[in-house]
């Protein structure tokens, strides 16, 4: 080692941490929203917090002063020595130190950008690995442990003669580790409280696209009956509040990171079986729901539960008695709405418009627009939102608010059904 590269070697441990240290990413994001990153969410000056709290512009901004930070120490370190040396490692290494140091980040944007100005193909190469591992697994806490894993492996597979260089990724991973178990994680934010144009990363990250929603087209041979029919009402424009789907063999440890219910903002279980509107009334509301869930430990205890019950020796023969099989049975987690009125509501379709009572839609509702209703319906009350509506000429009579039996005497004036209060 020549003299000039001694020097080097001091620059980089007493030069890259400064760097890491350097607030770029505070204040860029400070001067574009006028939010101090150290006073929000969990407190971390990340690049995921630029973009939970500041937005698109904000993270992009954070992105770029990180990034560019990776990229100068390892230039620094290639003033002294070869490219794609052991000691451009060493600088990252350093850079990360300093940056956890002064701001508790864990600086795995320096690292993704400093990896690539070391070398382009390996970093390439692990990107890909880990994006088709994290999209298979979509479970956040073993992608992490998978990227830790594939930094130094792709390294070893490209450079298998070059152990000092696997060495230090090995050291770097293993530092990269050691932060995670210290730092908050700006992923276990709620995604709905995120700057707006900020929630569909949040959504992704957080690994909640492994789970299927209200949102999604859901067939009711997997799902149920229930499930599929308020997936359909969602999709249609009805105020159906969020849900989130849970099939048997799902991840319940993913329950509480994704739904995160909390005293203000409760949840509700619901069994759906898959075949539930062929069995008896008795049969299909003995399966029931859980409401008042406000914490995630509850959620997954509920969940549970509801299996307990389809699979309880009694649900067993009851099916095997009547020559039901063993269909499934899905669990549908929901945000609970506070009741103000509840009862059961029937849209009534005319046969002459739908081919067969109540298939589909009529073309057009009457609704109270002029009064703007805010009905909320209590969930635990509603253990059959997808019965069958009654035929034209039968007689109803449904316990519903006043505002409502107006609402429902403009539809059976318009189809023609008498109604009796």
């Amino acid at each position: 080692m020549t003299l000039q590269q001694v020097g080097g070697v001091l620059l980089i441990f007493l030069l890259c941490p400064v760097i890491g240290a350097l607030p770029l990413l505070q204040w860029l994001v400070y001067g574009l929203t006028r939010i101090d990153l150290r006073q929000v969410g969990t407190g971390n000056v990340s690049v995921s917090a630029a973009f939970y709290h500041g937005g698109r512009r904000a993270g992009i901004a954070a992105v770029l002063s990180e990034a560019g930070k990776g990229f100068a120490v390892v230039l620094l370190a290639r003033l002294f020595f070869p490219a794609a040396s052991v000691w451009e490692l060493v600088a990252i290494v350093a850079l990360v130190l300093g940056r956890f140091w002064a701001s508790r980040g864990a600086g795995v944007t320096n690292v993704v950008w400093g990896m690539l100005a070391h070398d382009p193909i390996v970093m390439l190469l692990g990107l890909v690995l880990c994006g088709v591992g994290f999209t298979i697994v979509r479970e956040r806490q073993a992608g992490k442990l998978l990227a830790l894993v594939v930094l130094p492996g792709t390294l070893w597979m490209m450079h298998p003669d070059q152990m000092d260089r696997v060495g230090a990724a090995i050291v770097l991973s293993g530092l990269l580790y050691w932060i995670y178990q210290k730092v908050p994680d700006d992923l276990d934010l709620k995604a709905t409280e995120a700057n707006p144009k900020a929630q569909g990363m949040f959504r992704f990250f957080q690994a909640d696209r492994a789970i299927a929603t209200l949102d999604d087209l859901l067939d009711a041979d997997r799902v149920g009956d229930k499930i599929a029919m308020l997936s359909q009402l969602r999709r249609w424009g009805y105020a159906v509040p969020s849900g989130w789907v849970w099939q048997a063999g799902d991840d319940l440890a993913l329950v509480a990171d994704t739904v995160q219910p909390d005293l203000d903002d409760r949840v509700i279980v619901r069994s759906s079986p898959c075949g539930e509107m062929t069995l008896p009334v008795a049969a299909r509301e003995s399966y029931g729901c859980i409401a008042n869930l406000a914490d995630g430990e509850a959620l997954v205890l509920a969940i549970e539960e509801c299996w307990k019950v389809y699979d309880c020796s009694e649900a067993v023969a009851y099916r095997r008695d009547r020559d039901l099989g063993d269909p499934g049975m899905a669990v549908l987690v929901q945000r609970q709405i506070a009741g103000i009125f509840s009862g059961t509501a029937y849209r009534i379709v005319p046969p002459a418009e739908s081919g067969s009572t109540g298939s589909i839609a009529p073309p057009h509702e009457p609704t109270d627009r002029d009064q703007k209703a805010d009905l909320g319906a209590d969930p635990s009350a509603d253990q059959n939102p997808t019965a069958t509506p009654p035929p034209r000429t039968q007689l109803q009579r449904l316990p519903l608010a006043d505002r409502v039996f107006r609402l429902r005497r403009g539809w059976a004036k318009r189809y023609g059904v008498r109604c009796r209060v």
